[in-house]
């Protein structure tokens, strides 16, 4: 079998497995250089001369493949290593198979060489300098060596190595710019305004660190240091439970000093939550045990391998990174400071060289790695050398009444510079946790945070991550309460004012009066770090002038307003667009299934909308088998705004008549059926319609079936035929921005005129983009159709999300409308106006008669 280094990198692990078996593969790099991968059995039987050879392991060898058959090719056999045990050579064809076909030599050369148990050369050294022959080796010309007559000096210097002519300049491999900016920019292709679609990195679970971080980025080393309790191991805990439980991302979690069964605990304490002293003593109650199965039902699906046994070190967490497939994250927890004979990963010494390795696993493999310090120590924290640390310190702040829970200060520096950021966490040990502040919280933090610097000019960043807290801005920034994961990354370009106001001029502070409507704002133009107001004041403009005309009537006011909100609408988004990456097409070629059939029809695409009941629990309170159920109705705030984050098509549809799904992608795709749902008591993540035949289901609902297949709870959607162009989750994302921090602005002014105004704005934007004669600045209808599935689906995750923290299910209705029964809702959503958060619209009792709220 012979293949290229390009597949057999990632194959590598399995063809060592093969070659132990007795399969010769031959990797070939580019036409001319060849070599073979054989056990290093046969490579003994054969006399590879591999005494003194470079020597890798699985997971060094993998990056650098290309460069080993090279040398291989050359005349240098290249040993690898599992466990610092010889397990495979490569070595060049033409040495190995007529030595392997010929007669045995003498005895004295043929007996099994010796192969190293370590490398001749330092593990982390390149091949080309490990590939060098040893001092005390002679130099010998060109040519094949396989037939050189060995000496009596054989048993005292290393063998003769075959073509030791190796260039003295070899090849580098050389990445293009471009090259390089894909990798670092994976998203920005993708995405419009400057918008990290999503995060550049994987979630940590804790919204303000991900905010200020960008999630954990591949191919960096993360350092989480801290003294004992303050949560530097609950940190690494919560970045693997989000890795493995919400992305479905195959986690490697290798414990130092602690046990399986501690992970484990942890897990389940934090995302149930549960008491987690109660739990590891076993005095869990009823309602808690039940809660804790549920749990432990999703970490078993879940792919996230621990590894706690004895001897565990960095070279072998970096061996087994090497053969788990699919690796998104290592964690390692913990890096002990006090040496421990009996733990590998302790002492300032084994540390650093720790550091130096795990550093070079999160390269090598281009995935992050996560590791917990037992320790602040400066010096200690600079020794290992972590592209970026995160230093935890206690705060001072007493702990809140409502929660119990503390908090900790979170202190963000990168290797080359130093600080970045200063965040604030609530530490809550009782569930094993660290977590973002509530909105009370950030309140009390906002009011006690020390005023910013009045100097004028720019200040130094501070030195250490004891520098005094953030101003008062920045924590309304990064210790905002935690959002719903339709919140947005911040942008990361530099904003531009938009080519098309509603009115020339803004005037600041006009509209402002109390009789208005519009009071001022104070810092509520900012959202995620970036300064909206030229947006704002657009809105707040147009209301103040309309209160103006009606003589500060607010009735009439909100009619003119709302007439008024699609023309305004269309000019507000357009203002927002200007300086994004892409300009999408507005009147596209139209497509005959999202064309109306008639003036006030429909077209064919099959959204997913909500009229569903829970039919078992309904069967049970007819036939009187269940008691009275107290039902809450909760309603779900702005929900077409908060899916206007979702992935539109830029450009024109294309048809692709092979179906399958890419995610860079977004449209209209073609299903053969209606795909199997059997999971009554949750809702059908595609509606109740129940018609036979193919479907055309547009890209929300489309992603929201995949999801449900990674979660096992369907199969993957079979996609026959596909209308896709190139996708961003960002085209309506500023537009979203401006309007939901208008709206929050409102509901915190009790200006209703602008609050109704800003409603009326995002659902008229949605009604009339697709096909409406009121709109003629824009024909998609496949937007409309993604954005009002998004909504639909941002429902069926909160049910989701309400299903597995216990509660029940009752109805689904539309995109606004959840009925839950069994528990205490608050505990799982947070209650208010917010965007963020969920209300309480309604109240009954089945099966009797509804009663208000």
């Amino acid at each position: 079998m012979s293949l290229g280094v390009h597949k057999a990198r990632p194959l590598l692990p399995q063809l060592i497995r093969d070659a132990e078996q007795g399969t010769i593969t031959e990797l070939t790099r580019g036409e001319e250089e060849r070599a073979l991968l054989v056990s290093a059995h046969l490579a003994a039987e054969a006399g590879v001369p591999t005494a003194g050879a470079p020597a890798f392991g699985i997971a060094e060898a993998r990056p650098v493949l290309g460069d080993l058959v090279a040398q291989a090719a050359a005349g240098t056999p290249q040993v690898l290593l599992r466990h610092k045990r010889p397990v495979a050579v490569l070595t060049c064809a033409t040495t190995l198979l007529p030595t392997a076909a010929a007669p045995p030599p003498p005895t004295g050369a043929t007996t099994a060489p010796a192969l190293p148990s370590t490398s001749a050369a330092p593990r982390t050294a390149l091949p080309v300098a490990a590939a060098k022959a040893p001092a005390t080796a002679p130099a010998p010309a060109p040519g094949p060596a396989a037939t050189a007559e060995p000496d009596s000096t054989a048993a005292a210097a290393p063998a003769p190595v075959p073509a030791a002519a190796v260039p003295s300049s070899p090849r580098r491999r050389l990445a293009p710019l471009g090259e390089v900016l894909d990798t670092l920019l994976p998203a920005v292709a993708t995405a419009g305004d400057g918008e990290q679609a999503p995060l550049v990195g994987l979630p940590t679970g804790i919204t303000t660190l991900d905010t200020a971080l960008g999630g954990l980025q591949s191919g960096r080393f993360y350092l989480v240091a801290g003294a004992p309790g303050t949560g530097s191991s609950l940190l690494t805990v919560s970045a693997a439970r989000s890795a493995a439980l919400t992305e479905l991302r195959t986690v490697l979690y290798a414990a130092s000093g602690l046990t399986r069964a501690d992970i484990a605990a942890r897990l389940i304490a934090a995302h149930t939550p549960v008491d987690y002293r109660r739990l590891r003593a076993g005095t869990l109650d009823d309602t808690d045990r039940r809660a804790v199965a549920r749990t432990a039902d999703l970490l078993a699906a879940a792919p996230l391998l621990i590894d706690d046994g004895t001897d565990l070190d960095a070279e072998a967490i970096t061996t087994t990174a090497a053969d788990v497939p699919d690796l998104a994250l290592v964690v390692v927890d913990r890096l002990q400071i006090a040496p421990d004979p009996r733990l590998p990963l302790s002492g300032p010494h084994a540390l650093a060289d720790a550091g130096q390795a795990l550093a070079h696993l999160a390269r090598t493999h281009n995935l992050p790695v996560l590791a917990a310090l037992d320790t602040d120590d400066p010096d200690l924290i600079a020794a290992l050398a972590a592209d970026v640390t995160l230093t935890l310190t206690p705060d001072n702040t007493p702990a809140a009444p409502s929660t119990g829970a503390g908090r900790v200060r979170l202190a963000i520096a990168e290797r080359d510079l130093g600080h970045l950021a200063t965040i604030t966490l609530a530490a809550d040990p009782a569930h094993a946790r660290l977590t973002d502040l509530t909105s009370n919280e950030v309140a009390t933090t906002l009011a006690t945070a020390p005023p910013a610097n009045p100097a004028a000019g720019p200040t130094p960043a501070p030195e250490a991550p004891q520098a005094p807290g953030t101003a008062a801005e920045d924590l309304q920034e990064l210790a905002a309460p935690q959002p719903d994961p339709n919140r947005a990354v911040p942008d990361s370009q530099a904003e531009q004012a938009p080519a098309r106001p509603l009115r020339p001029t803004p005037v600041a502070g006009r509209g402002t009066g109390s009789g208005t409507g519009a009071a001022p704002r104070v810092a509520g133009e900012r959202y995620a770090g970036r300064d909206y107001g030229y947006y704002l004041d657009m809105i707040s403009t147009a209301v103040a002038d309309t209160l103006d005309e009606h003589g500060g009537d607010t009735e009439t006011a909100i009619a003119a307003l709302e007439n008024r909100a699609i023309p305004n609408g269309m000019a507000l988004f357009d203002a927002t667009r200007v300086g994004a990456n892409y300009e999408h097409t507005v009147y596209p070629e139209r497509l005959e299934f999202l064309s109306k059939k008639s003036r006030d029809g429909a077209d064919d695409i099959w959204e997913g909308r909500h009229k569903w009941e829970n039919a078992p629990l309904m069967a049970q309170l007819k036939a009187g088998t269940l008691d009275r159920l107290d039902v809450d109705v909760l309603d779900t705030n702005a929900a077409y705004c908060s899916a206007f984050k979702t992935h539109l098509p830029i450009g024109a549809l294309q048809h692709r008549p092979d179906g399958g799904f890419d995610p860079k992608r977004s449209g209209i795709y073609l299903l053969p059926k209606r795909p199997a749902w059997e999971h009554p008591h949750l809702p059908d993540p595609i509606g109740g319609r129940r018609e036979t035949g193919p479907l055309l289901l547009d890209d929300a609902t489309i992603r929201l079936l995949i999801r449900c297949h990674k979660l096992g709870l369907a199969q993957a959607p079979h996609i026959t035929e596909a209308w896709t162009s190139g996708a961003s989750e960002g085209l309506l994302e500023k537009f979203r921005r401006v309007l939901t921090t208008a709206r929050e602005n409102a509901i915190l002014e009790g200006d209703t005129v602008t609050e109704k105004y800003v409603k009326a704005i995002y659902a008229k934007f949605v009604s009339t983009i697709g096909e409406s004669t009121y709109n003629r600045e824009m024909r998609r209808p496949e937007w409309m159709h993604i954005i009002r599935s998004q909504a639909f689906a941002n429902l069926w995750y909160k049910a989701h999300r309400a299903h597995t923290a216990g509660l029940t299910i009752v109805r689904l209705r539309g995109t606004d409308e959840l009925h839950v029964t069994g528990g205490n809702w608050r505990a799982v959503f947070d209650e208010g106006r917010l965007t963020t958060q969920m209300k309480l619209k309604d109240q009954y009792t089945l099966p009797l008669n509804r009663k208000a709220a």
